[in-house]
């Protein structure tokens, strides 16, 4: 629903990469909000512009002119963004972050004092409008959760989590698409293995993720498992081997080896 006139928002978007990108695009689409993006790459901002979306090379002009910014950029990035913007930052205002691994402590040593800072953590998916995020905020932040929850809400679903969890979060549905392409990459080429032509593989594969999904809105993960797997039957033995080979001891690893990786990024 398009806000009603007076209580409009400008969002701007610094960094038109992945997820800036994808933000913008469903935010133009829904028509609820005035928006900017900074990029300082020209060629970024042309699909922007010519959607409506006020371009700019300036982050501070960005910052000055936007109710809430969003920084969209490396984690490396973050504290300069912030710094740069830092004198056009009114009480009013609030500054998200969808870096992985930069705390809000980190963040809120460049900014004014009191400033209102948000983390966000989205993933990839937000590409299709299929994503999920993760949303908190220092105690001036508060105000503009739902703010924030409802931008994010354009690109997939969003919940509220506390910051200690935010690297694991980070870990596990932020590195998650990553981690579901790697398995469809090895059920594709194990299905090649035995025969099947490839772009027959694909499509089975595709389609069976996508099928997958679905069901597990409905049900446990256990439940799935336990409804495809006869006892003696081929899903078993496939369970035999992969345990033999720890499957789930590697996804395990993963997620712990990526979670660390998130603490080191924040210092």
């Amino acid at each position: 629903m398009t806000q009603q006139r007076g209580t409009r928002k400008t969002i701007g978007v610094i960094g038109a990469g992945k997820i800036g990108g994808s933000l913008l695009t469903r935010l133009a689409d829904s028509g609820d909000f005035d928006l900017v993006v900074s990029d300082i790459h020209l060629e970024q901002l042309e699909p922007y512009a010519e959607r409506g979306v006020k371009t700019t090379t300036s982050n501070r002009e960005l910052a000055a002119s936007s109710d809430l910014i969003v920084a969209a950029v490396k984690p490396w990035d973050v504290a300069a963004i912030a710094d740069q913007v830092s004198s056009d930052i009114s009480p009013d205002k609030a500054f998200a972050s969808v870096a992985a691994g930069i705390p809000i402590s980190t963040i809120e040593k460049n900014l004014p004092a009191g400033a209102s800072v948000l983390r966000v953590m989205p993933n990839v998916c937000a590409s299709v409008g299929l994503g999920s995020a993760v949303v908190t905020a220092n105690e001036a932040g508060q105000s503009h959760l739902p703010l924030v929850k409802e931008i994010f809400g354009h690109v997939g679903d969003v919940m509220e989590l506390p910051e200690r969890l935010f690297d694991a979060a980070t870990a596990l549905h932020g590195s998650g698409p990553a981690y579901v392409a790697l398995f469809a990459d090895s059920l594709i080429q194990a299905g090649v293995r035995e025969g099947i032509p490839r772009d027959v593989a694909r499509r089975l594969v595709v389609g069976t993720i996508e099928g997958t999904a679905e069901l597990l809105k409905e049900r446990s993960a256990h439940q799935v498992r336990d409804e495809v797997m006869t006892p003696g039957g081929t899903t078993a033995a496939a369970f035999v081997a992969m345990e033999r080979a720890r499957f789930q001891g590697a996804v395990y690893d993963g997620v712990a080896a990526a979670t660390r990786q998130a603490k080191e990024l924040g210092g």
